[in-house]
């Protein structure tokens, strides 16, 4: 049975936070009147809030402070936001009737919104909110959780919400081969065994052994940054490797528009500028009908309803 909507859609200037259940966590408790959760938003001039405190990369993907004594990691899924209050194994606990609030503004906008936080089944607090709208943009939450110490626990969290550039739906063996190199090593990814993978915000990147993991958790910024925004090397004129900054979009495409082959099968596909236009082909040999016939293709990808990046 689906889970009824959480709340109801939310403007936020041009962008939209609308609410559905979380894609990783069920609510722990069915009988709640999820209905009744109220929406509060308040268009008085915000606050500046204080910069976030230090952070690390959390064992669920998200980012770690510390709140007095407690570990509280913050997760973005691309249906909502948790907070994990770890135990000393990095495992979420809290009690059954724990809740809680959150008031977020995206980026410089100055709207507030505040919403009601549940238990969840994996032992997170957390509220069902769509991302898809506010991606790649600062998402500021003043949070409270309640009913875990004698007086609440407030803090600041600061996370950017990842969008198209996470690659998702890509399997780890394609995203593997269009990143192609370990990132500490540079040693091809799978010359020593099957390559590791760490997570950060949603993200995948894979390195050669267990050594290299700890390197690229110490400092994921300036590894993913760099595998995320690398452009590919140009094989003939227009024509470029894929990296793992076209993960998104070779997702969305799916197939080749020349042959009909899903993107991948014939190894790493190649990206080719079509009118300034990202166009992801099978193979090299698919690079002259393509170029020979570009408004037929582009068309035939308008009609599958693929609108191909700007190079």
């Amino acid at each position: 049975m689906k889970m009824r909507n959480l709340l109801a859609a939310t403007a936020v200037a041009t962008t939209t936070l609308s609410f559905s259940p979380l894609a990783s966590a069920q609510m722990s408790h069915a009988d709640h009147d999820h209905g009744a959760m109220q929406h509060a938003q308040s268009s008085h001039d915000h606050t500046a809030m204080t910069e976030s405190p230090e952070t690390s990369v959390g064992p669920h993907g998200g980012t770690v402070q510390m709140v007095g004594s407690r570990r509280i990691e913050t997760v973005l899924v691309p249906k909502g936001i948790m907070f994990m209050i770890l135990n000393s194994k990095g495992e979420p606990i809290a009690p059954p009737d724990v809740e809680g609030t959150v008031s977020l503004r995206v980026g410089n906008n100055p709207k507030l919104h505040t919403y009601q936080m549940r238990i969840l089944k994996n032992q997170a607090v957390g509220v069902a909110v769509d991302l898809s709208k506010v991606t790649d943009q600062a998402l500021h939450m003043d949070v409270e959780i309640t009913n875990i110490a004698a007086k609440p626990v407030s803090f600041h969290s600061m996370s950017k919400v990842i969008g198209s550039s996470t690659g998702a739906g890509l399997s780890d063996e394609e995203l593997i081969a269009l990143q192609g190199v370990c990132p500490i090593s540079g040693k091809p990814l799978g010359s020593m065994g099957q390559p590791p993978k760490v997570m950060v915000n949603g993200k995948s990147l894979f390195v050669c052994c267990g050594g290299c993991s700890g390197k690229v958790e110490a400092s994921p910024d300036q590894y993913f940054t760099k595998f995320y925004s690398a452009e590919g090397e140009e094989v003939r004129p227009g024509v470029f490797k894929s990296t793992l900054a076209d993960a998104a979009a070779i997702a969305a495409q799916k197939t080749c528009p020349v042959m009909d082959e899903k993107l991948g099968g014939m190894g790493v596909p190649l990206k080719v500028n079509v009118k300034g236009k990202a166009v992801y082909i099978c193979c090299a040999g698919c690079a002259k009908k393509l170029a020979a016939e570009p408004d037929k293709y582009l068309q035939k990808l308008s009609q599958s309803g693929v609108t191909p990046p700007a190079m």
